[in-house]
């Protein structure tokens, strides 16, 4: 009788707890993301950066940046697959659009993310008539009897009586490239847009820059002394060179490089105190590149600019996705873009001068932005905006007035036309990328040029020198 009483007065209890079960629905997302961990792009020679380090290639994905992409991709699985249910668990290509921008790192990162939100075991399978139907199946001048199925044994391609397409069951998405003369995706970069050239020069000569090289120079003498040359202790303040120190030693501490060579040598003192510091000078020399020097307070329009193309995509892919809902037919449901902290940038520093409650933030390496369009419990459709590692929206609103800010804000492609320029030849700029020259492709050509001009200066001395000695020797027979 006590255990009735004990479960009625249970009953009663929950009764006056309010419960709520949500029927919001994610109906489109949007995401962008950073690559993963990379070997520095400046300062890498004979595969060894300026502290020692040893790397593959220089600017190429790590293999802890790829598995980073990875871990990426198996939560994205889980929010839009297993959650959400955004997704199909296998791929559909009338679901998902990925792009990237055409650089080896950005590439190889949404390959490891792909692997991760559709991983083995969630590829296609084939009817075992036409798996074993060479004349179907099999490759020109390929016979099942030539030792190939041993090879498809190996590999898995028949397993538990189910007869896959690729090994172990793999998935394969197509990644669409940016196309740079189509301006749709990238003109933060001057490469692409020549309108903010100046400013973006001027930002990278401004007082602070000179200001943070001294402050390096006075806090680690000896990693100055280290990096500029034995005895050599004051260091050069050109944007480019302190951007490849800092760079470079972040990069290797994100791809736990322990530094033991120049803790190791006691003319540097070395220790793991002060390098800590100069990680932390390191970050803030990154952050004003990612954030004053590319998107400056006082010009907003750089951000805005570079941000309204994809902002109507995304707009009109949510509009989309509206009417695809409503009329249960398929439609782009999730896109993904590749690309870098630069990109990242433009989007953050566009959405705080478009909405109030945004504050822009730096993106690490492998970090997202996520736009979702959903439908929330009272059936209202609403854009929310998200940092990648965080469940708090940064941005929640309805669609409707999300809709209106974007158009009232964005430009036309006729005014970006303008501003950067297209129809003018092309000019020099200071972006070293992987397409662009970079300092020190530039040192190479000047150096290049000063050894032309050294041999020519020779070749014209000895050419003289031969001349006088024939001179001579025609004077001595006559």
């Amino acid at each position: 009788m006590r255990n009735y009483l004990y479960i009625f007065s249970l009953l009663e209890l929950l009764t006056f707890i309010p419960l709520k079960i949500s029927a919001e629905k994610v109906i489109y997302a949007w995401q962008m993301h950073r690559h993963g961990a990379r070997a520095p792009y400046l300062g890498v020679t004979n595969f060894l950066d300026f502290y020692k380090e040893k790397w593959i290639a220089k600017e190429e994905l790590t293999n802890m940046g790829k598995r980073m992409l990875y871990l990426l991709g198996v939560k994205a699985r889980k929010r839009y697959i297993d959650e959400t249910k955004l997704l199909s668990p296998e791929y559909s290509p009338q679901e998902i659009l990925i792009r990237s921008t055409d650089v080896n790192r950005t590439i190889e990162s949404v390959e490891c993310f792909i692997q991760g939100l559709y991983p083995h075991g969630t590829g296609p399978v084939l009817n075992e008539a036409i798996a074993k139907n060479e004349s179907i199946s099999f490759p020109p001048n390929i016979k099942y009897k030539d030792k190939f199925a041993e090879i498809i044994n190996k590999y898995d391609l028949n397993k538990e009586g189910n007869f896959f397409a690729l090994p172990y069951r793999m998935s394969i998405l197509p990644i669409h490239l940016f196309y740079n003369p189509a301006h749709e995706f990238g003109l933060y970069s001057t490469s692409q847009c020549k309108g903010h050239l100046e400013i973006n020069l001027a930002q990278k000569t401004r007082p602070e820059i000179f200001e943070f090289g001294e402050n390096l120079t006075t806090r680690f003498p000896g990693i100055i002394e280290y990096l500029q040359g034995t005895n050599n202790k004051t260091i050069n303040y050109e944007y480019w060179n302190l951007f490849k120190y800092a760079d470079t030693y972040v990069i290797d501490k994100r791809d736990q490089r322990n530094f033991e060579i120049l803790k190791n040598n006691p003319i540097y003192n070395f220790t793991d105190s002060n390098l800590t510091e100069y990680e932390k000078y390191s970050k803030q020399f990154l952050f004003m590149d990612y954030s004053e020097t590319n998107y400056p307070k006082a010009h907003p329009e750089i951000a805005t600019m570079s941000m309204s193309y994809t902002m109507h995509s995304i707009v009109n892919w949510m509009e989309n996705a509206k009417k695809g809902d409503k009329e249960n037919s398929s439609y782009i449901k999730y896109v993904v873009y590749s690309a870098h902290d630069s990109s990242i940038g433009a989007l953050e520093y566009f959405m705080e001068n478009t909405f109030n409650d945004v504050t822009a933030e730096y993106a690490e390496l492998a970090e997202s932005r996520f736009f979702e369009l959903y439908i929330d419990d009272n059936n209202n459709y609403k854009v929310r905006y998200l940092k990648g590692n965080s469940d708090t929206a940064k941005l929640d609103i309805s669609f409707d007035e999300f809709k209106q800010i974007i158009n009232n804000k964005t430009w036309s492609d006729e005014k970006v036309a303008e501003y950067c320029k297209f129809n003018e030849k092309d000019t020099p700029t200071d972006n070293p990328s992987d397409s662009d020259k970079t300092p020190e492709k530039d040192s190479i050509a000047t150096a290049s040029f000063i050894a032309m001009i050294i041999m020519i200066v020779i070749v014209v001395i000895l050419v003289i020198i031969l001349i006088v000695i024939i001179i001579k020797n025609k004077k001595r027979i006559n």
